[in-house]
């Protein structure tokens, strides 16, 4: 899933989360992913990710499954298609 928003393709990101979630992966494990990607990927280039991410996580702990699913989805094809900043792990 980290591989398919880094390389901007929603179609697959969000594949690789219902993967993911088939396969019995902990939803917010997903959720933690996403704020990561949020942060390390997206970062500075729009950081309305990070906030966006966030609000899916809480989402989710608030609705459970599977209607916080859809929030984690929603937060995963943002990210795969926003601009990408890897700025902060360039900062010497």
């Amino acid at each position: 899933m980290h591989k398919s928003v880094r390389g901007s393709n929603p179609d697959a990101a969000l594949y690789w989360m219902c993967r993911m979630l088939d396969g019995g992966c902990d939803p917010l494990y997903i959720a933690r992913r996403v704020v990561r990607m949020a942060s390390e990927d997206i970062g500075n280039a729009d950081p309305r990710g990070l906030q966006l991410a966030l609000n899916a996580r809480e989402t989710y702990e608030i609705l459970g499954t599977p209607e916080g699913e859809l929030a984690l989805a929603q937060a995963v094809i943002y990210l795969a298609s926003a601009a990408k900043s890897n700025a902060v792990y360039m900062a010497d």
